[in-house]
């Protein structure tokens, strides 16, 4: 807060002047009335302005919690320890409160996916706005309350550095500020050296390092100022909750109960939080509905054509998702899905971005914004990486070899702990659920960019989604007579799809300067 001066004073001031009645001479003549002076213009504290003071404050915090656990003598390693920060702390998301001093509006972001407990009740608490859950009961998305539980060192850590705050001259009080995993090693070293049990949930034993935990926390650090709306996907499979339909094949109540769900998507979670991008690193197949089938047990045989109504029924949702007229969606891609006939990943909606990766390992492209050239050398090295492209919109350059550690670019894609205390580069198997991330963050960060460039703060989806992925693309840049490339390009209608925007350093994280220090 900028610190106010005077306002007291004028006020109390009118008070002398108007709060008085009779005793005075009516041929007096009447002060003008005294003007209270303007409120001040609040300031936020762009973190780029007071990087030194954040950077210095927070590795200040970092020696001193190093300097607590050991002064403490705090060791849980030891199923005996006594020590009162060993003792398990249950943690729910309703304790916590939403801060939106720490974010910003205009990044408001849906994520969909499971496993997210330990990031939503805790780590980013602070920074997610909402938590819903589906409701087969009553087919809509309610309001969830996800729990954790660790021990009682490892809640004070976290909740420190969610709630992290540094001072300077400008303002008269603490001040909220994001603290990067790069700066926070240190102290994860400490913290898992002293309590390794924290790992997984103390109570159910389920391992916080999930498909959720990589999602959110990729998004979560490489956009420091996103505000964050969160699903829990493990509460939505509708083919297995709603197995009385399923089993009756009985189509027309099935397509009820997600049209319902669709609605309850829209207005209660996309309108009411005013989201404006989306990460979906999951989907339905057809697959999905076989295996439903099964697990059900459901009496006699479900035909290829049944399986696919049902399929379709949840076109609704996906509507919700990937048509919203204000959100901009990323979607993980599947390129199987020409093969395996999962329309729902082939159908046209206007507001979604199919993501898949590639990587040239060690190699660094010249592939420059946008992907507007340079791209194809890359599809020429390695078509294999393109095939079954008719489903995919944004090929991202993930530069690393999961099975060499040693086999990265000079830009490889980078990825926090599950602790959001450590960064380094990824060694997971590729995945389009990974990559996804990274495009919704390369989304944000040109939304930025672009909001600053035309002085127009009013998110326009359709906008964002052409800058993303121009149609220039046409040029077989010096390789014609190549049937494959050519084919390539007409599947994707001139889009240009092969991008490395890992390369251009395009998310939040670096534009600010967290990562340049």
């Amino acid at each position: 807060m900028v610190k106010r001066t005077g306002t007291l004073f004028a006020v109390s001031s009118l008070l002398f002047v108007f709060g008085c009645g009779g005793g005075s001479d009516s041929n007096d003549p009447i002060p003008d009335p005294i003007k209270p002076p303007p409120d001040p213009v609040i300031v936020e504290p762009d973190p780029s302005v007071f990087m030194d003071a954040i950077e210095q404050q927070g590795k200040q915090y970092v020696s001193d919690a190093i300097e607590f656990i050991t002064s403490q003598g705090i060791d849980c390693t030891d199923t005996t320890a006594t020590h009162e920060m060993c003792d398990i702390v249950n943690v729910k998301f309703n304790d916590g409160v939403f801060d939106q001093s720490r974010t910003k509006s205009s990044q408001t972001l849906l994520v969909l996916d499971y496993g997210m407990d330990f990031h939503t009740a805790l780590r980013y608490r602070s920074r997610v706005k909402a938590a819903f859950k589906y409701d087969p009961q009553s087919k809509t998305f309610i309001a969830d309350n996800p729990e954790v539980n660790l021990s009682k060192l490892g809640v004070k850590l976290l909740t420190e550095v969610n709630r992290f705050t540094f001072t300077n001259e400008k303002f008269d009080s603490p001040q909220p500020a994001f603290l990067p995993a790069a700066w926070l090693s240190d102290l994860a070293i400490k913290y898992r050296a002293v309590v390794p049990a924290d790992k997984a949930d103390r109570v159910t034993k389920r391992n916080f390092n999930s498909h959720g935990t990589k999602v959110f926390g990729y998004l979560a650090q490489h956009n420091p100022e996103a505000e964050f709306v969160v699903i829990d996907t493990e509460s939505f499979s509708p083919f297995i909750q709603h197995k009385n339909a399923l089993c009756a094949q009985d189509i027309g109540e099935f397509s009820s109960y997600m049209a319902s769900a669709a609605s309850s998507l829209t207005a209660d979670i996309i309108e009411a939080n005013e989201v404006e991008f989306i990460n979906y690193s999951g989907g339905f197949t057809l697959q999905d509905v076989y295996i439903a089938w099964e697990q059900n047990a459901c009496a006699g045989e479900l035909n290829s054509a049944k399986a696919t109504e049902f399929l379709y029924a949840l076109k609704p949702v996906y509507e919700a998702i990937f048509s919203s007229p204000k959100a901009l969606a990323f979607h993980a891609g599947n390129t199987d899905a020409v093969t395996s006939k999962d329309d729902l990943d082939l159908m046209p909606f206007s507001n979604r971005v199919r993501v898949y990766q590639y990587s040239t390992l060690a190699k660094n492209t010249t592939i420059q914004p946008f992907g507007k050239s340079e791209w194809q050398q890359v599809y020429i090295e390695q078509p294999d990486s393109f095939v079954g492209n008719e489903s995919i919109d944004l090929y991202i350059n993930v530069g690393y070899d999961p099975y060499d550690s040693t086999a990265k670019n000079s830009t490889p894609k980078m990825e926090p702990d599950v602790l959001g205390m450590r960064y380094g580069v990824e060694q997971a198997l590729y995945g389009s659920s990974w990559t996804t991330p990274v495009a919704t963050s390369y989304a944000i960060n040109e939304q930025v960019k672009l909001a600053t460039e035309t002085g127009v703060s009013t998110f326009d989806p359709q906008e964002l989604k052409t800058r993303l992925l121009p149609d220039s693309c046409n040029d077989s840049g010096g390789y014609q007579g190549n049937e494959t490339l050519a084919k390539f390009i007409e599947q994707g209608q001139g889009m240009c799809r092969i991008q490395d925007p890992l390369r251009h350093r395009a998310d939040e994280l670096n534009r600010i300067g967290y990562l340049s220090r």
